[in-house]
């Protein structure tokens, strides 16, 4: 499926000096998104209040909710109204969640902030990779060879972000406790919106609004097309619903597990999550040389290899085994990522591409809310070292029937 062509009265009008900004501003934006201090303090950050831990997760399980209801709306939104828009609107909400935090302490208080925050992270994720990636095609469209780094370039600026972000609530705890993370914080979750304020939005060969029925009717022959159109692209939607949640979101869960049962102190946790993040921007950097240089082919391999062998690593009952475990993980996860969503918006057209993002956001986090219970029963009734190995084979499951699979129908 190729992307729509601009047409050339926007290519003539429109300054390649916004184009060029909105490469800096859309990175520090998700960069300023992503430094969230209160995420590896999450469990405690809540108690300090006075939240137990059944109050706990249902707070949790309200952000996912709204993440979950809001994933395929916003990126629909974002196709409509236009990127820029839906990324103000963003900034807004995420910067009203922070806020609120600094003058809340019950219950009610934190359900209306994690509900702003899931609308606002909900409309920035998407958005924000549909407007980079534009920018990208526009300023290089003469270059049709050229790999687009807007993947890249996103993810590794997430990772480096969500890195700093993890080492410094450690030391900002140690310095003056909950307080000081919480204003730093809300300093970092007003500067979205201001970021927001400098995009502007990029020429696209569709203008102006259509009626809703008749633009509904389109976008599902699209997306009907997408999955209809190969058998690569049926396996490509598969795994970049269904290989995240394994591989990371239920990873994350069980890493952290081992590591509390290894001995290590929380004291720790923030220092090795920091060179983790660091280890997935290292390799999402070099990603798409590695795919050049090597081909997609053995990159896919070495990712499955990389997953199965960090997982038995991870079970293997020892500290210095599971860290070389937890850092394999991560750096399959900086491959991944980059190369699997890149290979998605490379094929899909311009005027969708928040919206299909969008929807494979929201395979994912279904796919997640089914398994994440299985494992908790096996958890609960085999233990943590049985169920690292369930993990395991349902890795090794994914990978048989979607990821090897891609490496025979790649050239295809």
């Amino acid at each position: 499926m190729n992307n729509v062509p601009l047409t050339d009265h926007s290519e003539n009008s429109f300054p390649m000096s916004a184009l060029r900004r909105n490469l800096r501003v859309v990175l520090c934006l998700r960069a300023a998104q992503r430094y969230m201090l209160i995420a590896p303090i999450m469990v405690p950050f809540f108690a300090f209040y006075g939240q137990d831990l059944q109050e706990i997760f249902l707070l949790e399980s309200v952000f996912a909710i709204v993440m979950v209801a809001m994933e395929l709306p916003s990126g629909y939104l974002a196709d409509r109204f236009g990127r820029v828009t839906v990324l103000r609107a963003g900034g807004l909400f995420w910067s009203a969640s922070w806020l609120l935090l600094l003058g809340v302490d019950d219950f009610t208080g934190f359900l209306v902030f994690e509900v702003f925050g899931g609308l606002g992270m909900s409309l920035l994720t998407g958005a924000d990779l549909a407007l980079l990636y534009d920018s990208e095609e526009a300023l290089h469209k003469d270059q049709l060879q050229r790999a687009n780094p807007a993947v890249r370039n996103l993810f590794v600026i997430s990772m480096a972000a969500e890195g700093l972000a993890s080492l410094s609530a450690t030391a900002l705890l140690f310095f003056d406790g909950i307080a000081l993370v919480v204003a730093v914080q809300t300093g970092c979750g007003l500067l979205v919106p201001l970021a927001s304020l400098l995009l502007r939005e990029p020429p696209r060969a569709r203008s102006g609004l259509t009626n809703i029925a008749a633009e509904w009717i389109n976008m599902r022959s699209v997306l009907l097309s997408l999955w209809h159109q190969s058998v690569f692209m049926r396996r490509l939607l598969g795994a970049l619903c269904l290989w995240p949640a394994v591989s990371v979101g239920l990873i994350i869960w069980l890493m952290q597990r081992v590591w509390v049962e290894l001995e290590l102190t929380l004291l720790h946790f923030g220092w090795i999550w920091c060179l983790l993040q660091l280890v997935a921007a290292a390799t999402g950097q070099l990603a798409q040389g590695a795919e050049r240089w090597f081909g997609a082919k053995p990159v896919i391999l070495a990712i499955v290899v990389l997953v199965l062998g960090g997982l038995c690593l991870l079970g293997a009952a020892s500290l210095p085994w599971a860290m070389a475990g937890s850092v394999l993980l991560f750096a399959a996860r900086g491959l991944f990522s980059v190369l699997f969503i890149d290979a998605l918006n490379r094929r899909i057209e311009d005027d969708y591409r928040a919206t299909i993002n969008s929807l494979i956001g929201f395979g994912f986090r279904c796919a997640f809310i089914l398994t994440a219970p299985v494992l908790g029963i096996v958890f609960e009734g085999l233990g943590l070292w049985v169920t690292i190995y369930v993990l395991v084979s349902m890795a090794a499951l994914i990978a048989c029937f979607l990821l090897l699979p891609l490496t025979r129908s790649i050239n295809a």
